[in-house]
């Protein structure tokens, strides 16, 4: 399905623009404060210490790096070392259900659940979505079946035909096709199907299935499991853009999965945008989410409350007209790794401690055993709540960081 090659692309996404020019010289211009980071939230969901239980099972994939522009005459390494990575991860009332993958290879038939306690759960085939349960154990589509914490199969629901699934309270799950919806409880009992045109951008709230309609009046359309439809009485604008992420009864937050855009709208219209650069693990075990100010910086927001605002313009004019960005790739204590290409800075605090070119060689030494790299799934563990659970890989193991956005503080 072309869901599955989008959320790969989706995994290096977040930091698709990359500085390239060994030639060139970094602009030394003095920082402005990180105003985006007093509007954050951050914090360590879970992390997936690599061999435990996570084999590290690097792969070399070639070049260009999927981190840059497909530009096939640029300078740099010819081939990376990429590690697994979380392609996606699916939040309900219960808890966080995800799936592994690998570059090259196929998504591993395991289930990661992530509640007080991170378990895997072994399938007899590779999920394609997941829905947690509060037994331990997991719904799973293709078809729709019901693993126990032990991964025994308890159930096959055969007379739901979606692709796409949707937790809701009390283990049920909706599924999902083309223009249909089928809710099924956690018994297995369905109902419907119902007419519905949310396919793959719905969202769950409590036992209802949600959808960012934009051809109504009343933007918001919500499936109850009897069929019924419900429209929030929301106060927004018309033209809204990304997809349906939260809402409450005035707020509305919507995101663009491929580009790490953030929306962020009240009942004036367009409040505020957000666009997430990278994110991963300090070696102390904090948090930290890189975010885009312009074409010149980047906020560097760490969840021990610590931030700085960071240089990442590149300019090369007699090669390339069109800007170029670096992108965060590590931060260590006061100390922060960007790197494009084929050029790499560390950073102390906000200046420069050490430029260096990049090749192959140097790639592998200096840069892949700092290096995170982001799946931004813009998943939201409820409809009212707010919390966007980025997914990262990294040289400590695979983590999941939470992250709630406050625009309207001061």
């Amino acid at each position: 399905m072309w869901k599955n090659l989008c959320a790969v692309l989706v995994f290096f996404s977040v930091s698709l623009i990359l500085s390239i020019g060994g030639s060139s010289v970094l602009k030394s211009e003095e920082p402005k404060r990180a105003m985006s980071c007093s509007k954050l939230d951050i914090w360590s969901i879970t992390l997936l210490e690599w061999n435990n239980p996570i084999k590290l099972d690097v792969v070399d994939v070639g070049w260009p790096d999927p981190n840059v522009a497909q530009i096939t005459y640029l300078a740099g390494p010819k081939s990376y070392p990429m590690r697994p990575y979380i392609k996606q991860t699916f939040a309900n009332s219960t808890g966080l259900a995800s799936i592994i993958s690998q570059i090259g290879r196929e998504t591993l038939p395991v289930a990661v659940l992530i509640g007080k306690t991170t378990r895997i759960i072994k399938l007899l085939k590779p999920p394609g979505n997941l829905s947690a349960r509060s037994d331990g154990g997991v719904w799973t589509n293709y078809p729709l079946s019901h693993y126990d914490s032990t991964g025994a199969l308890k159930r096959v629901v055969e007379e739901v035909s979606g692709v796409e699934l949707v937790g809701a309270q009390q283990d049920a799950v909706w599924v999902i096709d083309l223009d249909r919806a089928w809710f099924v409880n956690a018994e297995g009992d369905v109902r419907g199907p119902y007419p519905w045109g949310g396919f793959y951008a719905s969202v769950g709230s409590k036992k209802a299935l949600c959808h960012l309609n934009r051809d109504a009046t009343r933007r918001v359309e919500c499936l109850e499991p009897d069929g019924k439809k419900r429209y929030p009485a929301l106060s927004l604008p018309r033209e809204l853009t990304g997809g349906l992420l939260s809402f409450s009864k005035d707020r509305l937050l919507t995101g663009d999965i491929t580009g790490g855009y953030l929306n962020y709208y009240n009942t004036g219209g367009l409040a505020a945008k957000l666009t997430i650069e990278n994110a991963g693990i300090t070696p102390t075990g904090d948090a930290f989410i890189s975010i885009i100010v312009d074409d010149k910086w980047v906020d560097v927001c760490v969840s021990n409350g610590t931030s700085r605002r960071l240089s990442i313009k590149y300019d090369d004019p007699l090669r390339f007209p069109f800007p170029l960005k670096l992108s965060v790739a590590a931060v260590d204590g006061d100390r922060t790794l960007v790197y494009g290409f084929d050029r790499a800075v560390w950073y102390k605090n906000e200046r420069i401690e050490k430029s260096f070119a990049v090749d192959d060689r140097v790639y592998r030494k200096d840069i892949f055993p700092h290096h995170w790299r982001t799946s931004t799934n813009f998943v939201t563990a409820d409809s009212s709540d707010g919390t966007i659970i980025l997914s990262t890989s990294g040289p400590t193991g695979m983590a999941l960081i939470g992250m709630r956005w406050h625009p309207e503080s001061k």
